[in-house]
């Protein structure tokens, strides 16, 4: 292509668009000074919606690989495809990306400011970059324009459909990759509407092995895709595939961790970095993570149409403390971090020594919400009293006003409740979330047992009959003392069952079930679940002294 016609191009792109010089803007991103091994990583969300939990999971990772090498941690928005774009979730990501206490060491910050050297750190802000390299390539004969319209490119894929061929923009279907000055100069002349393409330099027949610092040696079929680099809605952004190499070239990346699906784009993106004179970048594509199916049962890609999980909106309106889902994430990242952390859930997170080796044997992790709630009640449980109370109210006085304001009636009171079985060795492990205070505590408070619990207990105890119950519950009031210590009490609870009609032999009970009404536990259940509405509480007779004689009584009558 002769240089008159590049340039013809070039002004047709720009439109009158000065550019710098590619040395005058290397001259501002010059090389980082660290030390050998200090790695520098990035995060690359795209503000298009909700921020999904792989985003975190992700953004996890390059954070602990970066700070584990004393190295820094960029984050970058990328914004391109204005179409997608959502008012408000370049701030969300942001924000998100702060709750979760992983907030970037370069590029925007939770509160709006903007850390770092290397930036603008939003690609919609760096546009005439990514022109300035792309006009070179014009200018070295790797890149070209198409003028080909779409019905022609439809016209193009289904001719590659019909011949079973595979889909894209190269070899005969490549268009306008081999016109002539002559064409090119007469459609510039016409003006018509044209796409600048990548020229590519491989063969699909021919292979190329990539080191993926995660997968190993890969080995792909090398890049014949002449794919576009400025996008044709007149906005002159870049493409994914031009933005990166620029991008992480500028900011120095040394190690581009990615989601893998972008694997197979990586010798494309090689194609790119060699054309530029740029040394091809060192990847880690890191896993997608999977939940199983609920109609199919079959593991699958975690979706952000299908699954409420894909959202980090929903972990933080469940309330799950961010230290135990920033746990499992690490978990499902590295097998060992299980038992690293059954040893001591009070530990910081950060003290463990994240492995990109051992990720490698994470594939497609199982999203397993049980297991994330077992993570989290280890930290709920091993958290100071006094941590446990201020969130425990935060997250009511916020979510439950009604709750909240019954708490604060008595705040000694609440703090008896909220230490319910908290203290020694085996603590007891039912709050997994900050939401489930309502539930696990709300039948401590009158005006809230009688509105959300009681209803509950004519289902729970529907298979007693009202006499049953009734005089269950009176001869247990017959001998209730709050004074009792528990052995007494029990003895007397034991007493109870027996002459309400439970036996407390359960071999007895099961030769000759027509003869009693239950067991012990049965007649336990009738007093627990009055007195609560809950089958599953703390100990009973802590519960007792806590609500004091005068509730036990009016409860039970």
């Amino acid at each position: 292509m002769s240089e008159e016609i590049k340039q013809r191009i070039k002004n047709a792109l720009l439109g009158g668009i000065q550019l710098q010089s590619r040395a005058d803007i290397e001259a501002q991103y010059p090389q980082r000074q660290r030390s050998e091994g200090q790695q520098v990583t990035r995060l690359c969300p795209s503000p298009t919606g909700f921020v999904h939990i792989g985003t975190i999971f992700t953004g996890l990772i390059c954070e602990r690989v970066a700070h584990q090498s004393d190295g820094t941690y960029i984050l970058r928005i990328e914004d391109t495809d204005k179409k997608r774009e959502v008012e408000g979730a370049k701030e969300l990501i942001t924000e998100q990306l702060g709750s979760f206490g992983i907030p970037p060491d370069e590029g925007i910050q939770p509160d709006g400011s903007v850390n770092g050297k290397y930036g603008p750190y939003v690609q919609s802000e760096r546009r005439d970059i990514y022109l300035t390299y792309a006009c070179e390539l014009l200018d070295n004969d790797r890149a070209y324009p198409c003028f080909a319209t779409s019905e022609e490119l439809e016209a193009a894929v289904e001719d590659q459909k019909a011949r079973k061929q595979r889909p894209g923009y190269y070899g005969e279907w490549a268009l306008w990759r081999n016109k002539s000055d002559k064409e090119v100069n007469d459609a510039l002349d016409s003006g018509k509407p044209f796409v600048l393409r990548f020229k590519s330099s491989g063969s699909h027949e021919k292979r190329v092995t990539i080191s993926d610092r995660i997968k190993g040696k890969v080995d792909l079929p090398q890049n014949d895709l002449d794919v576009p680099l400025i996008k044709m809605d007149g906005s002159l952004l870049p493409t994914y595939h031009l933005a990166h190499v620029v991008d992480d070239y500028l900011m120095r990346v040394t190690l581009v961790m990615r989601g893998e699906e972008w694997l197979p784009s990586t010798p494309l993106h090689a194609d790119i970095a060699i054309a530029l004179g740029i040394k091809p970048f060192k990847y880690a594509h890191t896993p997608v993570i999977s939940i199983l199916d609920s109609e199919t049962n079959n593991k699958r890609k975690l979706s952000k149409r299908k699954d409420p999980e894909a959202d980090v909106a929903f972990w933080l309106k469940q309330a799950y403390p961010i230290k135990a889902v920033k746990a499992y994430l690490l978990g499902l990242a590295n097998s060992n971090f299980d038992d690293w952390f059954r040893e001591d859930p009070s530990k910081d997170v950060n003290d463990f020594d994240f492995s990109l080796d051992k990720l490698k044997n994470s594939r497609s992790p199982l999203l397993d919400v049980k297991k994330l709630e077992d993570y989290s009640k280890d930290v709920i449980a091993s958290i100071s009293q006094g941590e446990f109370n201020k969130h425990a109210l935060a997250w009511t006085e916020l979510h439950d006003r009604e709750l909240f304001d019954a708490m604060m009636v008595n705040p000694e009171f609440t703090s008896h409740v909220f230490s319910i079985e908290r203290g020694g060795d085996k603590p007891r492990k039912d709050v997994a979330k900050w939401s489930d205070v309502p539930e696990q505590f709300g039948y401590f408070y009158d005006d809230i047992f009688e509105q959300r619990f009681k209803p509950l207990a004519t289902e729970e105890l529907s298979d007693f009959s009202s006499d049953v119950l009734s005089t269950s519950r009176a001869n247990f009031l017959d001998t209730y003392d709050s004074s009792d210590d528990k052995d007494t009490w029990f003895e007397k609870m034991k007493a109870s069952a027996e002459k309400s009609g439970f036996t407390l032999d359960r071999k007895e009970l099961k030769a000759n079930p027509e003869k009693y009404n239950g067991s012990i536990a049965d007649y336990a259940r009738i007093i627990r679940v009055s007195l609560t509405g809950k089958r599953n509480t703390p100990d009973l007779y802590q519960i007792m002294k806590i609500i004091g004689n005068d509730k036990v009584i009016a409860r039970l009558n």
